[in-house]
């Protein structure tokens, strides 16, 4: 097969950089709503704890529609992956389910990060509700998988589209006509969205499974023709996913003990807001490598597409960068000021060439994925968490600089050093491959 064009590569990545903005904004709605409740501080404070609870359990599933993407070659490879999907799922579900016994819930939030009673008492009904979600996001990750690998990516972005105003018609209602306490509204609306999300990408998914996916290719790498095999391609992938989550409570920790702390805490998020903006749909960039990558000219093209949408994307950033615009988009559209502006503005600008980085990890991340080398990720993952810590141990350590400043550059100079890592690997595998 020749390698796909430049427009074939933008027809499969532009569903999935919708979906990677219609996902995200499903949260900033649901805060939006929940602070037009009859108790919005109780209410966005209970669905805040319910998240923090859920999502360590949680983060590792997002991996399975990479590997539904890497290996959806045949209905043999599928049965292993579907199974793999509603063991983790359901496992996932499982331990939510038990935590929101009232009991066990109480314990942990009450006693264990002490949160006040007030605020844990609406808790297990909302993590019930939430606890069916894992099955569905899974369900939806295993038919995205093979939507994008088999070309086919439209759905995706119409689910997201479909998902984010299913929340949003669901919020409104509540607020409106419904006599709900907030937390429970949000968690009916997300599991409504969820649902609709899935049965969106079920349908083209299965029609793909039924008439272009054989029974059995024999070129098809052995060691994934078991459960097994599966889930130790899926497992460096979770493991990756899992460390790079823990450097958010690093940074914050680091950040509270250099000057400006209160000012910093509150102007990164500003600042890492306007970067996801941006930068969110180059992460669904890896599953068009991981569906596209099989030898080096299809390697090329693939990294000509991602460098132009990265610089397209790093160019969005540099002109909200540039003074004029930073302090309108900070101080008029965002409405912070003082010295959370002054920081904000600042420290935004260090973070206009990350798209590109984002761009770059997607690539290689996706190569070494599409080649097999998934414990490669793993390692990359390692690099960057092990150069976070010790950056921003140097940072407090000398503690002479505001601490945006220094959990800016410690996360750019660990995200350097991991795609420095992951490119040394993916040109190796990408070499080597006989996918």
């Amino acid at each position: 097969m020749s390698p796909p064009s430049q427009r074939d590569l933008f027809s499969l990545f532009l569903p999935l950089a919708l979906s990677g903005i219609f996902f995200p904004l499903a949260p900033p709605v649901i805060n939006a709503a929940l602070a037009r409740t009859s108790t919005p501080e109780l209410a966005l404070a209970a669905y805040a704890v319910v998240l923090s609870i859920s999502r360590p359990f949680t983060i590792p599933l997002y991996s399975l529609r990479q590997v539904s993407t890497a290996l959806a070659v045949d209905r043999d490879t599928l049965k292993h992956i579907r199974t793999l999907t509603l063991i983790l799922g359901g496992c996932v579900s499982a331990v939510l389910f038990l935590l929101a016994v009232p009991p066990f819930y109480r314990f942990l939030t009450a006693r264990v990060m002490g949160i006040p009673r007030e605020i844990a008492r609406i808790g297990p009904p909302v993590l019930t509700i939430l606890a069916a979600t894992p099955l569905l996001a899974v369900g939806r990750g295993y038919y995205q998988g093979i939507l994008v690998r088999y070309g086919k990516a439209g759905p995706i972005g119409t689910g997201a589209l479909g998902y984010l105003l299913v929340v949003a018609l669901v919020m409104a209602a509540g607020v409106t006509w419904l006599r709900i306490e907030g937390a429970l509204l949000a968690a009916f609306a997300l599991l409504a969205g969820q649902v609709l999300y899935l049965i969106l990408v079920w349908r083209p998914g299965r029609r793909i499974v039924s008439s272009r996916i054989p029974e059995r290719v024999l070129e098809a790498p052995k060691a994934v023709r078991t459960l097994r095999g599966t889930f130790f391609f899926y497992l460096p992938l979770a493991v990756s996913t899992v460390l790079t989550s823990v450097a958010d409570p690093a940074i914050q920790a680091g950040m509270a003990q250099l000057p400006q702390a209160a000012a910093s805490l509150a102007a990164l998020p500003v600042c890492i807001s306007l970067t996801w903006l941006a930068g969110t749909p180059l992460w669904n960039l890896q599953q068009v490598a991981i569906a596209t990558v099989r030898d080096p000219q299809t390697y090329a093209a693939v990294r000509r597409f991602a460098l132009m949408v990265s610089l397209l994307m790093g160019l969005v950033m540099g002109v909200i960068a540039l003074p004029p615009v930073s302090e309108f988009v900070f101080g008029a559209l965002i409405g912070v000021s003082g010295p959370v502006k002054h920081l904000a503005v600042s420290g935004f600008r260090w973070l206009a060439v990350t798209p590109l980085l984002m761009g770059l990890r997607s690539l290689y991340y996706g190569a070494l994925t599409a080649c097999g080398a998934t414990k490669r990720v793993q390692m990359s993952a390692v690099v960057k968490v092990v150069v976070l810590f010790l950056t921003l141990s140097a940072g407090v350590f000398w503690g002479q600089t505001s601490g945006l400043y220094v959990a800016i550059w410690a996360t750019l100079i660990s995200s350097v050093a991991e795609i420095a890592v992951l490119r040394r690997y993916a040109l190796s595998a990408v070499r080597t491959s006989r996918r």
